[in-house]
């Protein structure tokens, strides 16, 4: 799962500014797939897990930290489900 996370003490609502990544793309932990901000600081957020990408939240999205905005797949297969694709 995908969400907006928590950085330092800022408790307050985020902001998604940029998909870094497409849908469907594979990424690994430690790759960069979004940027998100707080009250003063633009973030790139990188991913702890690895799979495919499924975006659900749209850019300049405001929502409270631990949104869920997206989701990670395991397989090509799960991600094609989810998305609705044969």
């Amino acid at each position: 799962m995908v969400i907006l996370p928590k950085v330092g003490l800022y408790d307050g609502n985020v902001t998604l500014i940029e998909w870094l990544v497409a849908d469907g793309a594979y990424v690994k932990p430690g790759d960069p797939i979004f940027i998100m901000e707080s009250e003063k600081v633009e973030m790139e957020i990188e991913t702890e897990e690895e799979g495919w990408i499924h975006p659900e939240a749209e850019p300049g999205l405001e929502a409270p930290i631990g949104t869920r905005i997206g989701v990670i797949s395991m397989t090509e297969v799960e991600h094609r489900a989810i998305v609705g694709q044969p």
